[in-house]
């Protein structure tokens, strides 16, 4: 599509056309032509739209030094050039817009999710066979993360199928099946396996602690529990 310079041309074809560049054929040196070309470029409707200048080899030198001041002309062309250089240089120029503003894209829903997770409650989840414990653990931290309380460990297994946990506190001596047993399984879960894992054991002998550190998980807490432990834990692995 092609306007005039004035600017109700201009900005009432940009209405009409919605362009994806600007292509300014000059013929001569025109401080107007550079003029039109700034208020397109600061009014918040247009400044995006990308314009290319084609001019004279006399007038080159006038155009660039203008521009490079101002910073207002994306492309400047210097005749004799071809159609097709044009055109090449024109698609070049849209293919880098976009791949840009993709990246800024990317980079802005990057950093909302960031937002968004820093501002939710961390998810912690309790695995106990002791209703007691579930109890006490869920009324002591519910205010300040949420909190799934969980009887045995297939419930728990069920539940890593679609949700990731920030912090998993573990009943060592399950029914059914064992703590370790649990823990090795959430292990082989891809979308799991850095999850940090905290033991919940009431057996302080020596051998059994030797047992539960084996395994290599973030900590472990003895039965009663002790809340100022539990949230010292909580702040060493959460922050």
């Amino acid at each position: 599509m092609s306007t005039s310079g004035f600017w109700a041309d201009l900005s009432a074809h940009y209405e009409m056309f919605q362009p994806d560049a600007y292509v300014c054929i000059a013929e001569y040196s025109d401080s107007q032509i550079l003029s039109q070309i700034k208020r397109l470029k600061t009014d918040e409707k247009y400044f995006d739209v990308p314009v290319i200048m084609i001019t004279n080899e006399d007038c080159f030198d006038f155009y660039y030094n203008e521009n490079d001041t101002e910073n207002i002309i994306d492309i400047i062309l210097s005749r004799p050039i071809t159609i097709s250089a044009i055109s090449e240089k024109i698609i070049r120029l849209l293919h880098s817009i976009e791949e840009e503003k993709e990246r800024i894209a990317k980079a802005k829903a990057a950093e909302e999710l960031e937002i968004q997770k820093s501002n939710a409650k961390k998810h912690i989840v309790i695995v106990d066979d002791d209703k007691n414990v579930l109890k006490l653990l869920k009324l002591a931290l519910e205010d300040r993360y949420d909190v799934t309380a969980i009887v045995n460990g297939r419930m728990a297994l069920k539940l890593l199928e679609t949700k990731t946990p920030d912090l998993i506190f573990l009943d060592y001596q399950l029914q059914l099946e064992t703590g370790p047993e649990i823990f090795r399984k959430i292990k082989r879960i891809e979308s799991a396996r850095n999850i940090p894992i905290v033991f919940l054991t009431g057996i302080a002998d020596r051998e059994k602690i030797t047992e539960v550190l084996s395994l290599k998980p973030q900590g472990y807490l003895l039965k009663p529990i002790d809340m100022d432990r539990v949230n010292e834990t909580i702040k060493s692995l959460l922050g």
